[in-house]
């Protein structure tokens, strides 16, 4: 008898007839073709991505490596103190130059691992790193000492507070790695105080409003508010700039300058007391004119110049601690220092910085250390710029007072060749 070949469909049509037999027959050869075909979908998945791995791998090792121009700036060699540190708050290579007691440091990024590209500069750092950081900072203008230096001090930590204050940063004052991310990129934003700042530099923009007539002295509280945008924009419009209330670099260097023009109220109260003085003189001389007397007149003690008070009011400084903004009576800048011994000396001037006192025009221009005389105040570049940063004052002999940020204080000291390599001129307010 012939046998029967059953198709699948015929299978399932017939299932209910079929045999025990026939069905366990059926249901194996079924679970061994689904077998089969679970194995060769496992076998496609597993060569197709092995291909996958491969080309990825290739495509890696193809990869160009970045040109050198763009890769970030390799990490500085830690430097390691050699068991005499220095305390100078930025110190200059002049032999002349002594040494004062820097902070500590404080911060997060203080403690914080170098990052790839950059090392963490905080107080009492040294070396090329350090020097560049000053640098930047100066040309940003948050920095403003005699020269940059190898030395993290004071004012190198103040200036970075700046600069993180400017940037929304954490104000540590320790350049770590987003602080020098931000400094060295396109970005990086000259300094500028805005609403919101606080801080010592702020107390020192409002005393120079309040001396120039556009802020009363009770606003003096280190906040850039409202009272002080004011004054700003005030003091703005009256000097022929765009009244947007900041302080940036135009409005700064025109308010710390000679030709800083006061308020119209100031203006109007000076030349008020200007009159009565005169008018005052004039009774007094007159009244002298006529007094008679038949005693012998006595000789006047010889009183004091104003030339021998601006020395004796600088020597009396000598020894105060050097703050950058300050001027007076007992912590200086160099501008702040001239400034103070100015005024004890009677000399009628507004707050400037060293710059903007080396062009005082009404001022005698002395050109030559050679012509110098006691009582003159010098200017001073630094080597690696022609603008002037630094002011002090002759006393004769050679020798000069200043503030000096590279001693962190007031002292007396030779002008050495450095300060004769950087002379760019003196002004003599006595003539």
């Amino acid at each position: 008898m012939e046998k029967t070949k059953l198709t699948v469909f015929d299978v399932l049509h017939n299932w209910k007839k079929l045999n025990v037999a026939q069905k366990r027959a059926f249901l194996t050869v079924a679970l061994f073709a689904l077998a089969a075909l679970l194995l060769l979908v496992a076998l496609i998945l597993g060569v197709a991505s092995c291909r996958a791995k491969t080309a990825s791998q290739a495509n890696a090792g193809s990869t160009a490596p970045i040109p050198a121009l763009l890769q970030p700036p390799k990490q500085a060699e830690e430097q390691i103190p050699d068991g005499n540190e220095t305390t100078d708050p930025d110190r200059i290579d002049d032999p002349a130059d002594g040494t004062d007691e820097p902070g500590g440091e404080t911060g997060a990024e203080a403690t914080a691992s170098p990052a790839p590209g950059y090392q963490v500069l905080k107080k009492h750092d040294s070396g090329e790193e350090v020097t560049k950081l000053q640098t930047r900072l100066m040309e940003l203008g948050y920095l403003e000492i005699e020269e940059p230096t190898d030395y993290f001090g004071n004012s190198t930590a103040y200036a970075v507070s700046l600069f993180q204050r400017q940037h929304g940063l954490e104000q540590d004052g320790v350049a770590g790695e987003q602080t020098q991310t931000l400094l060295y990129g396109r970005d990086a934003q000259h300094y500028m105080m805005v609403e919101g700042a606080e801080g010592r530099d702020v107390k020192m923009l409002q005393e120079q409003l309040v001396d120039l007539g556009y802020l009363s002295e009770g606003k003096v509280d280190r906040v850039y508010g409202e009272k002080t945008i004011e004054a700003v924009k005030a003091f703005q419009k009256r000097n022929g700039l765009s009244a947007d209330g900041k302080a940036g670099e135009k409005t700064l260097e025109k308010l710390y300058s000679d030709g800083a023009k006061i308020s119209k109220a100031l203006e109007e109260r000076q030349k008020a007391e200007e009159k009565a003085q005169k008018e005052k003189e004039k009774k007094e001389a007159a009244a002298a004119a006529t007094k008679k007397t038949g005693k012998t007149a006595t000789p006047t003690p010889k009183k004091d110049t104003k030339v021998d008070k601006f020395i004796k009011a600088a020597n009396s400084k000598i020894g105060c601690e050097y703050v950058l903004g300050d001027k007076g009576p007992n912590t200086f800048d160099c501008s702040g220092f001239v400034y103070y011994c100015l005024k004890q000396a009677g000399v009628s001037t507004i707050r400037m910085n060293a710059a903007g006192f080396s062009r005082v025009s009404r001022w005698k221009n002395v050109t030559k250390i050679s012509d110098l005389q006691k009582g003159d105040i010098l200017f001073f570049k630094s080597d690696s710029s022609s603008t002037v940063s630094h002011c002090g004052i002759y006393i004769g002999g050679g020798m000069m007072i200043d503030a000096s940020s590279a001693n962190g204080k007031v002292v007396k000291r030779a002008v050495s060749n450095y300060w004769k390599r950087n002379f760019v001129n003196a002004r003599r307010p006595w003539s």
